[in-house]
């Protein structure tokens, strides 16, 4: 089995997916990229990062002013931010290794040899009782917020990659994360990537 320098860290929402990855990266000594992304790219293209951020991981809106040519509009400013974002991650990728929280890092990535991809989970129980702990929120908050991220995540994966977000192909890992927990599915992994060996 081939070493695994790269880790993608797809997860539904509640599922503990970006503490995991946290956690991983640390045990294995990688950068870990998530949020961050954003402050570097807006150090890279100048454009600020609160504008960056209102643009990130959103579909991009088809309502273009014909009259105002010049105008910045959510369409061409979330695929502007897909096209930078992407080069990024292909860059941080070639230069060291690391895990990517999201970002389509699995579609972006997915003709590299040396890339695992993990898919987080949990049964929606654990997750609402995650979201409620972490978020602050009542349950019934919880739940929607759960079902209105997914969706979310769903629809902007298969905008950019023409594939469901929950797809199967590609993904080396699937992982109910309420199995081991946070820290036990991160130990978990860390035996699994140190594991793999150069072919």
């Amino acid at each position: 089995m081939a070493e695994k320098r790269i880790i993608t860290i797809s997860r539904t929402f509640g599922s503990g997916g970006r503490m995991i990855g946290t956690k991983l990266a640390e045990k294995l000594g990688y950068s870990c990229y998530d949020k961050n992304l954003l402050e570097l790219l807006s150090e890279k293209t100048g454009i600020s990062e609160q504008g960056l951020m209102s643009a990130d991981e959103k579909l991009p809106q088809k309502i273009l002013d014909h009259y105002v040519p010049s105008r910045v509009t959510d369409y061409n400013t979330s695929l502007y931010l897909f096209k930078m974002e992407s080069q990024l991650i292909r860059e941080l990728a070639e230069k060291e290794c690391c895990v990517f929280i999201g970002r389509l890092a699995d579609w972006i990535l997915k003709d590299r040899k040396d890339v695992l991809n993990v898919f987080i989970t949990a049964p929606d129980d654990d997750r609402v009782a995650h979201i409620m702990e972490t978020e602050g929120v009542t349950e019934a908050q919880a739940q929607k917020l759960m079902m209105q991220i997914d969706k979310m995540r769903n629809n902007y994966y298969s905008y950019f990659t023409d594939r469901k977000w929950q797809h199967t192909k590609d993904r080396d890992l699937i992982i109910n994360s309420s199995l081991l927990g946070i820290d036990g599915t991160a130990g978990m992994l860390e035996y699994i990537i140190k594991s793999c060996k150069n072919e």
